[in-house]
């Protein structure tokens, strides 16, 4: 076998011996489970000296139809590599935090197979595989956000999943238009043959793959399902959704944009623009927030427009594309490592109290050396502290911005700026708000009680990504050579030198921390905190904000239904009228009489639910009609006589399934209409 399909097959596999091992010894389960995990990422280690030389491919035939086309490239590794790392740790980690939950064994199974859809995604190199590999990851992630099987997680976990299926199914009509235009589903073939679409076409089909993989990257406005679906995974699970899964809709809108539009300039604006949405909704929610997952949840959409911007700047940045595809590349890989670190420390938290509100929990952590330090090095690489990993890919996003504004001379670049100094102050006051509140404040009642409740290994993951901060913040040369051969595989042109620890970048950086501490003093203090003797009550007032999902897509799609349910009751009595004029008007012509069959009275008969009973009456009634049929045969002039109008009627069971039928038929010619006319 080929080492993409050996990586890509072992978690698969596994998924299954590890649910069988855990019926048998959950211990065993739980090692064998780091084992595959460690070996699956030093076998994507093994894999960088090729990778750095050539791009891997390697194809099956007779698979999913067009055959599975597997891909490894300098942009692919780093997110197979992020991810390998990832489960790595956060299966070492669920170790120790699954103990305590229920029905870990299933939790095991659908972790693994999240891992192996996960590789899936990022190596594909066909619309197809991509799409089932996408796919199969929402429905297996989708049983670790409902983990819990609570109201709340099971609510979350019906978001998560129709959002997902109808990101899906959108994505799924962009290949349909993709494969009918240019008669190709491999990636880096479309690209070659879309140049020659309209605009129109090639509008229509960038619009639906980022709807598409849009969804996954909590995109406004189809962010909704994010903060309940990370607030109730657990958090182990939780960590691998932000760090990683959120990375494969950021991978497709890339794919989209750069490989499959050659960087089309209009959707490269589009893209920018809801980086910048993104930015402020996401900062200005997680500081409303009193949940620690909620925080960091709405925290993961404010710096996916971080992501989105540096996606926009490839194409507006023309052949100087390659320097902001560097910066978004390196920010993915850093909000994987800090997330995984932040969403593991609130998840030894929570292991503490099974609660994660700030009004529980407040002051739990002060005399917590060891956990305080950690999650203060995560905080430290989110909010871009200069010497950790957050500086490094904030400072290459901030040049792309002054460069794009230097090339184009546009004001909204200069509006870009300003959002990206506020964007980062919004960090930053959210980020103080979690410390300050967990870490810093005295709080009476966690003075020496509460013991640690799990072992310290369940630290070492924490310590490792920790260092991994630290590494890329101090070194961030050496690690933007590990991902130039991304900027090459796209035929962009890299700067020769990368400078990070400039005048211009260190005041860029005090300016926001400056301006962070100002929010968090005007606005946290003054107006979410209330101070009470011995007791602080945190606030949100967004629970009473206009909510998207509660106040616009559920009424939406409410009203659609009921309206598509009047139409077909509509329909349905305007049909069976038409039958009684119809019958009314056969009477008149039906007073001769015909040799039929002998008619079924419908109405004489009863549903019986005894089965024995059901089965005398059908033996019965075969045997009648048997008899019958027999008699009208041999008989011509004895057998029963009807009327036209009992034929008729009894066919007038038939007619409301019918109606049905004919409505969805006319669905499907309009729809069929409508791809005709895009087509041409």
């Amino acid at each position: 076998m080929n080492q993409l399909t050996i990586i890509l097959s072992i978690p698969f596999i596994s998924a299954g011996m590890s649910y069988l091992l855990g019926s048998y010894n959950e211990k065993i389960r739980d090692a064998f489970n780091v084992i595959v995990t460690a070996i699956v990422f030093l076998l994507i280690i093994s894999l960088y000296p090729k990778v750095s030389a050539t791009t891997m491919e390697y194809s099956i035939s007779d698979i999913m139809g067009t055959g599975l086309h597997l891909k490894m490239d300098s942009f692919r590794y780093a997110l197979v590599f992020i991810s390998g790392l990832g489960w790595f740790l956060g299966t070492m980690f669920s170790t120790q935090y699954i103990t305590r939950y229920k029905n870990r064994n299933r939790y095991y199974l659908f972790f693994m197979l999240t891992y192996g859809f996960t590789l899936g995604v990022f190596m594909a190199d066909n619309l197809l595989n991509l799409f089932t590999f996408f796919e199969g990851m929402s429905l297996t992630s989708y049983a670790l956000v409902i983990h819990d099987e609570d109201n709340y997680s099971h609510d979350a976990g019906i978001s998560y999943l129709s959002m997902s299926l109808a990101g899906g199914l959108i994505l799924l009509m962009g290949i349909f238009l993709v494969f009918d235009y240019t008669k190709t589903l491999e990636i880096g073939e479309i690209g070659k043959t879309i140049q020659l679409l309209t605009q129109v076409k090639q509008y229509i089909i960038a619009g639906l793959f980022i709807i598409g993989f849009g969804i996954k990257a909590s995109m406004f406005p189809l962010h909704t399902w994010l903060p309940k679906a990370y607030a109730s995974a657990p958090a182990p699970a939780t960590a691998i959704l932000s760090a990683i899964l959120l990375k494969t809709g950021l991978f497709g809108v890339i794919i989209t944009l750069v490989e499959i539009l050659n960087a089309n300039l209009a959707v490269s604006y589009v893209v920018f623009i809801i980086g910048l949405i993104n930015i402020m909704l996401g900062g200005i929610m997680a500081i409303m927030q009193r949940n620690i997952k909620r925080i960091i949840a709405y925290s993961s959409m404010s710096q996916t427009g971080f992501m989105l911007l540096g996606i926009g700047m490839i194409g507006i940045l023309g052949d100087d594309g390659g320097f902001a595809l560097i910066a978004t590349l390196l920010y993915m890989v850093n909000h994987a490592v800090f997330k995984l670190l932040l969403f593991m420390a609130a998840g030894i938290i929570y292991m503490y109290f099974k609660e994660m509100s700030l009004n529980k929990i407040w002051g739990f952590g002060k005399h917590k050396i060891l956990l305080k330090g950690l999650f203060l090095v995560g905080i430290l690489g989110i909010i871009g502290f200069p010497g950790f990993n957050g500086f490094t890919s904030k400072t290459l996003i901030h040049e792309a911005i002054l460069e794009a504004q230097h090339l184009t001379h546009y004001f909204i670049f200069e509006i870009a700026e300003l959002i990206f100094y506020l964007g980062g102050a919004l960090t930053v006051a959210y980020m103080l708000k979690l410390f300050i509140a967990v870490f810093v404040k005295e709080n009476k009642e966690f003075q020496g009680q509460y013991k640690l409740k799990f072992r310290k290994r369940a630290l070492l993951p924490l310590f490792i990504l920790a260092s991994i901060i630290i590494f890329i913040g101090l070194f961030p040369v050496y690690f933007i050579g590990l991902l130039s051969g991304t900027g090459q595989m796209f035929n962009y042109t890299l700067p020769l030198e990368w400078s990070f620890f400039t005048r211009e970048s260190l005041m860029s950086s005090f300016l926001t921390m400056s301006f962070g501490i100002m929010i968090y003093t005007l606005i946290v203090q003054n107006h979410l905190v209330i101070k009470m003797e011995n007791q602080m009550i945190y606030v949100n007032p967004s629970y009473k904000w206009f909510s998207l999902e509660d106040n616009l897509y559920k009424p939406i799609i409410k009203s659609v239904f009921k309206t598509l349910s009047d139409i077909f009751k509509y329909l349905d009595g305007w049909l069976l009228s038409t039958a009684r004029l119809a019958i009314k008007a056969g009477s008149a012509i039906g007073s001769f009489d015909v040799k039929v069959l002998p008619k079924l009275e419908w109405d004489r008969y009863t549903i019986d639910l005894e089965p024995n009973k059901i089965r005398e009456n059908i033996k019965e009634k075969v045997t009648e009609s048997k008899e019958t049929i027999q008699n009208s045969v041999s008989d011509k002039f004895n057998g029963e006589s009807l009327k036209m109008k009992d034929i008729i009627e009894s066919y007038k069971i038939k007619l409301s399934g019918i109606t049905f039928s004919i409505f969805l038929l006319g669905i499907v010619i309009v729809l069929s209409y409508i791809f005709i006319f895009i087509k041409k």
